[in-house]
This record gives C-alpha cells, structure tokens and sequence, in this order.
C-alpha cells in the first residue's frame, strides 16, 4: 500500500510539479548555487508561500544583514517587513560568530521557531554559520548536529550552500548525504555570450523527482522555471 507523504509547495512557478507538488514535510531541503544563482530568491519565495500557506516561516539570516535582505526582496514586490509587524513571518539577523557561538546560534533559532510555531525555515547560508570552523571534520559535525535539530523541530528546513563558479562541489562534501533533498542552482554563459540558469533536483528523498535540466529566469516577480522547448 501506498503511503499518503503531505508535500509543502514552494509556490515557485514550474518547480513544484517536478517534485510531486512539493517537498516532503519536515525535509531538509539543500538549495545550492554559485552567485547570482537566485538562491536567496528561491528560498524567500518558500516562506512566501508558507503564508499563503498558513503556515509561519522564520529566515535565518547569517549572509547580510536583514536591512539588505529586506531591500533586496522589495524589488520582487515582497514586503516581509509587513508580514513581520503581521506575526506571519519572521527574520533573525544572527552575524557570523566565532565557534563559541554556534550553540547559542541554535538555541535562539529554536526559541524563535518555538515562539512562533513555525512551521518553514530557511537558514542563509550554511557556509556563513560554518565559517569559524577550520576543520572538515568539525564542519560535518555540525551539518549533523544542525540536521538532528531540525528533525527535531518539525518544520520544513532549506538550507542554502554556495558553490564555486564552474563547480558542482557542494559546501564541505557532506551536506548532500545528510540532507533530504537537493536543488542545485547553475549559472553559465552560452555560445552567444548570454547568460543561462538551470535548476537540477540531484535528490528528493520519498518523490519521484524530475530528472531533467530545467532552465529558469529571474524576473520582477521572482523566479520562474522555463518551459522545456520540445
């Protein structure tokens, strides 16, 4: 017999559908790209749809500080300060701290999650929470340590990883096996110097994912994926 799984829409126009209208509840979703890829984008445009949703989001911003955020996404029409006077969302603006600070980084992300009820998060990015740890073998302690707390949690996670220009290593080369799913985000030139975007899912634990190259744009509202031609 067929387990039901209840999915959580992106609400990113052409991805949900590759993905069987969603991703697993209570996943972690790994979305990695190089700059300029629209990850920050991508994951906004989750928690948006959580509030279409119902469903409260909390982002966790260690790469720029909320007053950017918060500007940067105006430009999409995307008002999360009002949504945030409104209790539907929330962002904690939390600096890179040296690796004393780690554990209470954790502790006021569980106090706001808990405070709220949320049931979204996104966490930006993991590379800038890691960044005090030199070691590999600290910085794969703590991707489990962070994926064992948010299974805890209850809530639909995406994570955001940097990439290199031309590269496909993700982060410390342990974040694709622990988490639940991945969705990487590629810029490139063409032969007539355009640039290109192309999203794969490289994994989606419990989905039939699509196993395609998808091209997609941002625009004044977003992102979108393109229709394959053919």
């Amino acid at each position: 017999m067929m387990v039901s799984i209840h999915r959580v829409r992106t609400g990113i126009e052409g991805f949900d559908e590759l993905v069987e209208d969603g991703f697993p509840a209570d996943s972690v979703i790994l979305v990695a790209g190089s700059p300029g890829a629209g990850k920050t984008t991508f994951a906004a445009k989750f928690l948006l749809q959580g509030v279409a949703d119902s469903e409260k989001g909390l982002y966790v911003s260690f790469a720029e500080t909320k007053a950017v955020l918060l500007r940067n996404l105006l430009r999409f029409g995307w008002d999360f300060a009002e949504l945030e006077r409104k209790g539907r969302l929330a962002v904690l603006d939390l600096s890179t701290t040296k690796e004393s600070g780690i554990q209470g980084n954790l502790n006021l992300i569980l106090d706001k999650l808990t405070e709220m009820g949320a049931k979204r998060l996104v966490i930006d990015s993991f590379n800038a929470f890691s960044l005090a740890l030199k070691e590999p073998t600290d910085v794969r302690f703590l991707m489990h340590l962070l994926y064992r707390f948010l299974q805890r949690m209850g809530c639909t996670t995406v994570i955001i990883s940097d990439t290199r220009w031309g590269s496909q290593l993700i982060g410390s080369g342990v974040e694709e096996f622990i988490a639940d799913g991945i969705v990487l985000l590629q810029t490139h030139f063409d032969e007539n110097g355009c640039l290109r975007r192309t999203c794969s899912i490289l994994k989606m634990r419990c989905t039939n994912h699509s196993l395609m190259t998808h091209e997609y744009e941002i625009s004044d509202t977003g992102i979108q994926m393109l229709r394959r031609k053919g």
